[in-house]
């Protein structure tokens, strides 16, 4: 059994400076840690090569292009030698034993992956159906693990096979958003499980690259996605009605909406269909979380 630590960074190098060595430090069960590089135009890369002699395991990769979250993370998962595959984000401090607190698991052979306790926030996603569109939330606390709805594409680790089964993230919701909770959907309704484990513990120090991006736009991208996430994986008839209530009610609202809509389906028809193979309907996921 391999195992591969991706990080996935895009102009970081603040960042990368200051939480890649615990990830060095308290990744001791992997055996090759992967930096990739989304075309940062700050020194990421010089900073990652004047360590590379100090970091044995440390693997550099650079794309000249901007390709995304999604893509980029893919093209790393698909270059790595491991089994398994932690996704880290370049703010993410990794606590000692993460990763072995992590793999029992694996015994199952239906779990996809496991989602790991971000000290401060250490609960299990919820999702749900409400309004026409998937909604999630925190689950109780535990300190037992626990399905989750999703795994953070920034603070977990998952089986590569299966990722690469269902084509990994899928690059609709390029730049980011929503990508996680597309996957973490998919992977539901293929028959396998995410489960959250509190003794894989990590510190997010949420200081990634989004937050540097104008509100405005953040939150266009968030509500175009989220709407993907309907139009992409809902079969259900009966919920997809609810959905067009839910949208048109929203356009009566305010006329922005529409380009909404519009940029959604523009995105549909530029990208094959989501990769998924039915197991369970879509009543039947959101009922494991009641």
């Amino acid at each position: 059994m391999k195992i591969s630590v991706i990080v996935t960074n895009y102009n970081g190098q603040k960042l990368l400076k200051k939480f890649l060595p615990y990830v060095f430090e308290n990744s001791t069960e992997a055996d090759e840690i992967i930096v990739t590089d989304d075309a940062s135009k700050d020194d990421s890369i010089k900073y990652l090569k004047n360590i590379q002699s100090k970091y044995p395991k440390l693997k550099i990769i650079h794309h000249i292009k901007n390709i995304g979250f999604a893509a980029n993370t893919n093209f790393a998962v698909n270059k790595a030698i491991g089994d398994y595959i932690v996704l880290l984000n370049n703010d993410i401090n990794p606590q000692k034993n993460y990763i072995k607190n992590s793999l029992n698991h694996f015994k199952d052979e239906k779990v996809f992956g496991i989602g790991f306790a971000e000290i401060g926030n250490e609960n299990w996603a919820r999702i749900f159906w409400k309004g026409g569109y998937i909604q999630y939330n925190q689950g109780k606390p535990s300190n037992k693990s626990h399905i989750t709805g999703w795994l953070s594409g920034g603070s977990s680790i998952i089986k590569k096979e299966y990722f690469l089964k269902l084509g990994g993230f899928d690059t609709i919701y390029k730049p980011f958003y929503s990508e996680d909770v597309d996957l973490g959907y998919r992977a539901w309704k293929s028959g396998y499980k995410l489960i959250w484990q509190p003794k894989a513990q990590v510190f997010h120090q949420h200081e990634s690259t989004i937050s540097r991006f104008p509100k405005r736009f953040t939150d266009y991208v968030k509500e175009r996605n989220r709407l993907l996430v309907v139009l992409r994986n809902i079969t259900d008839p009966k919920l997809l009605l609810e959905n067009k209530l839910a949208i048109f009610s929203r356009c009566l609202l305010g006329p922005n909406y529409l380009k909404i809509i519009r940029a959604a389906k523009k995105e549909i028809k530029k990208h094959p269909k989501a990769i998924v193979f039915p197991v369970l309907t879509d009543k039947e996921i959101f009922s494991l979380f009641y």
